[in-house]
């Protein structure tokens, strides 16, 4: 592979973690703003998170040199951060009715700023310790397998990552089940947004 092909490789890999964290970011400010509650784009975001958080996983078992055992302990974090976030969030959520009749939601935006602080984690260790590459499931042909401390920064960072998106999947849950209790008239709404600390 040509160093051009190489740079090209290199700069699609940027473009690609910057629309992710843009992505992110996003989400961020409709959380911290309030957003409609549709259940089907909660649900999209909800696998959006956990794909991603995959799919970072997984380049350390294929290019970071982490025992493919962890996987047991990434998924049993997520499932732990899924249930233990499914009941912080409960009153940490506001909602309330739109002029349009629609049910809006806000709140619990520290999960997602912990979800951020662990994605940029994760993308800097890879990029600091590994390259471009990390992301690519392939490593560099001839390139030295990484030292421990790297292995145990991928390992540490994947467990961040991989918990934040288990609380991001808890608090969805919870945003939708309440949803579904004022949709059946079993809890009420007011017409303007409550107010709601940044916790």
């Amino acid at each position: 592979m040509s160093s051009g092909s190489s740079g090209a490789g290199n700069t699609g890999v940027y473009i690609f973690l910057a629309i992710l964290v843009l992505i992110v970011f996003r989400r961020l400010r409709l959380v911290l703003k309030g957003s409609k509650v549709r259940r089907a784009s909660t649900w999209i975001f909800s696998g959006y998170y956990v794909i991603l958080a995959a799919f970072f996983s997984f380049s350390s078992f294929t290019i970071g040199a982490v025992p493919p055992t962890y996987a047991v302990l990434y998924v049993a974090i997520g499932a732990a951060g899924a249930y233990g976030s499914y009941l912080f969030s409960d009153r940490r959520i506001g909602f309330w009715k739109g002029a349009d009749g629609s049910i809006y939601s806000k709140g619990a935006v520290v999960i997602y700023l912990i979800y951020i602080a662990g994605l940029i984690a994760r993308i800097a260790i890879g990029i600091v310790f590994i390259g471009p590459q990390a992301f690519s499931f392939v490593a560099t042909p001839g390139a030295p397998p990484p030292g421990a401390s790297a292995v145990d920064a991928g390992i540490v960072t994947d467990m961040l990552l991989t918990l934040s998106a288990g609380l991001l999947v808890g608090r969805n849950a919870r945003v939708l089940k309440r949803y579904s209790l004022i949709v059946q008239g079993k809890e009420t709404v007011t017409d303007t947004p409550p107010k709601i600390s940044l916790t």
